[in-house]
């Protein structure tokens, strides 16, 4: 292959790995609403995504295979790249359509309504992937922007491992400086279920068939079942907090599609009061260590 090659996606099959990186070296970063952070257009159908050196990409593919398995509507993964001494690579297909943050201005009332029951499904369906651990699918490692420790929790940790990390940050945590909060205290799930924790606008496409897609599943994994709806916040948006009615009725759309695919918010306020302490108090105080991190 000469470096003037194009990029044929229908051989994706067919090209060796060193090929592969070649073309992905020069395929420019995907473009929404701003350029995505290690996503690159690798052509018209593919998109190719860098995974840090910190994750295990089999995680992702693990979810989104599971995910796919009872009805969601994810991308196809097509191959796998890895590289010594490289982060590896997910190609997948490329959903053809544009992001709820590129057009949740222009969706009215039945569009939001459309979405919603399409995504309620979606949740429903991958509440039904059930586990009695926690973390990514693979390497049952614990992800989330609630809990910002140093030390994480063990990798595959019970429900009932989880509640007691996140109850010690609420009762235990520097005792001489900080006020024990037991009424935040939360009760072991009785099993987890896959998650994708991260249903922000950015990472949900409608296509221009009108059908919805989820992308991005580095967070994913088994969690209590609120944490879904914790992850869905309206983030890098700026026209929605501008004091205009337009942006008025915007976050009332997404307010409404949150209380259709997950449930009225006063079901999680109770989780949401307690991980936005564990988060303030695991970020001020990463170095401390639990009963239930790992070593």
């Amino acid at each position: 292959m000469t470096s003037n090659d194009t990029f044929d996606e229908t051989l994706i099959d067919h090209y060796t790995d060193a090929e592969l990186a070649q073309h992905f070296a020069r395929s420019p970063r995907l473009i929404t609403t701003r350029e995505e952070r290690g996503v690159f257009a690798l052509s018209p159908g593919l998109v190719a995504k860098r995974i840090p050196f910190d994750e295990d990409y089999r995680d992702q593919v693990s979810a989104l295979e599971r995910a796919r398995s009872v009805g969601v509507n994810v991308p196809l993964v097509r191959r796998i790249l890895c590289l010594p001494d490289s982060n590896p690579i997910i190609i997948m297909d490329r959903i053809q359509g544009e992001t709820l943050e590129q057009c949740w201005h222009r969706i009215g009332l039945w569009g939001t309504l459309n979405i919603a029951w399409q995504l309620r499904s979606f949740l429903r369906g991958m509440g039904t992937v059930t586990s009695q651990t926690t973390g990514g699918l693979h390497t049952g490692a614990g992800r989330s922007e609630w809990l910002q420790a140093y030390y994480p929790l063990i990798p595959h940790a019970s429900p009932a491992a989880f509640a007691g990390y996140v109850n010690w940050w609420l009762l235990e945590c520097r005792p001489d400086i900080c006020i024990p909060r037991p009424e935040l205290v939360l009760s072991p799930a009785r099993q987890h279920v896959l998650v994708h924790q991260d249903l922000a606008p950015r990472n949900m496409i409608l296509d221009t068939a009108g059908r919805l897609w989820l992308v991005d599943f580095g967070e994913a994994g088994f969690y209590p079942p609120f944490m879904e709806y914790l992850g869905m916040k309206l983030t890098h948006i700026p026209w929605l907090y501008e004091p205009t009615w337009a942006a008025w009725w915007g976050r009332m759309r997404w307010s409404l599609l949150q209380w259709i695919a997950c449930g009225p918010r006063r079901g999680y306020g109770e989780a949401y009061n307690a991980l936005c302490v564990v988060r303030q108090r695991s970020l001020r105080y990463r170095m401390q260590k639990t009963p239930f991190s790992e070593l």
